[in-house]
């Protein structure tokens, strides 16, 4: 086995600290973008456009864009009311929650002609994305959970919710940035502090991947893969754009998406930022 007690090599400890410093200089930058108002403004922007057409299109359908799933940020139900103060005043989370669900269910897509081609370089890392070791032992525990008969279904769900703790966004509810709504609130706060999951807490990406090696030699840091959500975002923004006349700024939906996809713990900065460019070289007239 290996000596314990060797000196860690310099250049390892480089590669440790600059890692240590990209995180807490993505997690500032995120803080940073989660607040700007013209961000913030451009999503609200997105979301009406798309609110509005489903409600002229598919008037039933509206509650796509709303969930109940408390490992997701920026969660606030699905009833009419709630999702209609989001596009009155929701916080970005809010309102990047809203269009993701519209989006990932195909009722955006539907509305701009159908799903877009996915990408075949996103596609190509799929095979390399794990379940992630912690996730797996989280879904063991649940199992051994159902068969215990000496426990309650209260009993269970309470050691399942202690397991789940370390898995989950690690902040103080109280510092989430931007501050949760009223709306958010019963969702994403438990007697043990937040309930949102990160993508990276599910999944991960083997090291022998393509991103993998790329990033070694670009510095780049790698969670879970290219953000292929940041994609869909670009890809439908630019559709609303060019289709219903919708004047949106692609930079600044970019921008939304470091802000939520870094400080929710779904992907770093590389990798949106992979995301974003994979779809803006798929749109005529963009670099």
């Amino acid at each position: 086995s290996p000596d314990r007690g060797a000196p860690v090599p310099a250049w390892v400890r480089a590669r440790i600290r600059y890692a240590e410093e990209s995180v807490a200089f993505e997690r500032r930058l995120a803080e940073h973008l989660a607040e700007n108002e013209a961000v913030t403004e451009e999503f609200r922007k997105m979301a009406r456009a798309a609110w509005d057409r489903a409600r002229q299109q598919y008037p039933r359908a509206l509650a796509t864009f709303g969930s109940e799933n408390p490992s997701m940020p920026g969660t606030v139900g699905t009833s009419r009311p709630a999702l209609q103060q989001v596009l009155r005043t929701g916080n970005l989370r809010e309102l990047v929650t809203l269009l993701f669900q519209g989006i990932s269910s195909d009722l955006v897509p539907e509305m701009l002609g159908g799903r877009e081609d996915p990408n075949p370089e996103i596609e190509a890392e799929r095979p390399s994305r794990r379940q992630a070791e912690g996730r797996a032992e989280l879904e063991r525990l649940a199992a051994q959970l159902n068969l215990d008969d000496t426990l309650s279904v209260a009993e269970k769900q309470a050691a399942l919710a202690r397991a789940t703790r370390e898995h989950t966004v690690q902040v103080d509810p109280d510092d989430v940035r931007p501050p949760l709504s009223r709306a958010e609130r019963p969702f994403a706060v438990n007697e043990l502090g937040l309930t949102w999951m990160p993508a990276s807490s599910v999944y991960d990406l083997a090291m022998s991947s393509g991103l993998q090696g790329a990033s070694e030699d670009s510095g780049g840091l790698v969670l879970t893969g290219t953000a292929g959500s940041t994609y869909r975002f670009l890809v439908h923004a630019a559709r609303m754009r060019d289709q219903w006349g919708l004047d949106l700024d692609l930079g600044l939906i970019r921008a939304g998406m470091i802000a939520m996809s870094l400080s929710a713990g779904h992907h770093s900065f590389h990798e949106v930022m992979r995301g974003a460019q994979l779809a803006l070289d798929s749109l005529p007239g963009h670099d």
